[in-house]
């Protein structure tokens, strides 16, 4: 599988105790290599289907960082490295509970991921190659809209946030399926977060949306097929790890068990199943059979009329 996007440097602050907004709280920082493209590829590699990633670097300390993530992961690496440039960043602001209170993403690099940059030969070459092509929002609209009419193979989106996700909205009619939250579905919606599903779903029926996985936290999901909604209750997650990369887990594996031939909506609960695995405890190698019993087990869908 094919994945264009994201994948840069992370730098997560957890708050030890209740988070206290505007006042100094105890906490740790780390830092690692992210970006929806990179943990898309990594939940890929660990459930045993190959990636190769697209991205963009800067010819720095956290560029180099990337590069031998992806080495150390058996990830392919195809992305372009602008020397006077500067990785983008990530920096995310956790409560005690593992949950994210803000988000600051320096990511104005993504913005070179130009139609003009995507066509260079060897790129081609690999993107013709691939089974499907998993495409992340913080790639610029006019590359959206391009990925997604030039390829004969399935094109699925990550929304990534509410700030982004509208440059997806041109590219709708020619996605196989869209992962996003309820916040960013609302924002590509263009309606009130609290709106009822139904309104939601018409809205982006309406643009061309076929197939979408809305997500909302620990809360039902609710997986969209040809206008008709069905939620979905996640499994229970006894302790947070950490919520970072879920979603894009979820993208992954769910596309991933598309093309195992697997039903789009028994694929999303098997998507889902990785995520919360991901947020208990990280996927481990060979992961998959794990996942597809555990979201078989998953509560029966419930239509939503």
């Amino acid at each position: 599988m094919i994945l264009i996007g994201a994948a840069h440097v992370d730098r997560i602050a957890r708050s030890h105790p209740p988070y206290r907004p505007q006042a100094s709280n105890p906490g740790h920082l780390t830092e690692r290599v992210g970006g929806a493209a990179f943990n898309a590829a990594m939940a890929l590699q660990q459930f045993g289907t190959a990636a190769f990633l697209v991205s963009v670097r800067g010819g720095d300390a956290g560029g180099a960082s990337v590069e031998a993530a992806l080495a150390d992961r058996g990830i392919g690496d195809g992305s372009l490295t602008w020397l006077d440039r500067a990785t983008p960043t990530y920096t995310a602001i956790l409560d005690d509970r593992g949950e994210l209170v803000a988000g600051i993403a320096d990511m104005a690099l993504y913005d070179l991921m130009t139609p003009r940059v995507l066509s260079r030969k060897h790129l081609r070459l690999q993107l013709d190659a691939g089974a499907a092509l998993l495409v992340d929002a913080n790639l610029p609209a006019e590359t959206l809209l391009d990925l997604a009419y030039a390829r004969r193979s399935p094109v699925a989106a990550i929304g990534v946030s509410p700030g982004k996700v509208g440059r997806l909205a041109a590219a709708l009619p020619r996605l196989a399926m869209l992962f996003v939250s309820r916040l960013e579905a609302a924002a590509l919606a263009a309606c009130e977060p609290d709106a009822e599903p139904r309104v939601f779903v018409q809205a982006l029926t309406a643009a061309g949306l076929r197939r979408a996985v809305i997500t909302d936290g620990p809360r039902e999901a609710w997986i969209v097929e040809d206008g008709q909604i069905f939620a979905q209750a996640p499994p229970p997650v006894d302790a947070v790890r950490d919520v970072t990369g879920a979603g894009d887990t979820l993208a992954a594996v769910t596309l991933a068990e598309c093309l195992n031939r697997a039903s789009f909506r028994q694929a999303a609960r098997t998507g889902m199943a990785a995520a919360s695995l991901h947020i208990a405890a990280g996927l481990s190698p060979g992961c998959a059979e794990t996942c597809r019993n555990l979201g078989a087990d998953l509560a029966p869908l419930r239509p939503i009329a």
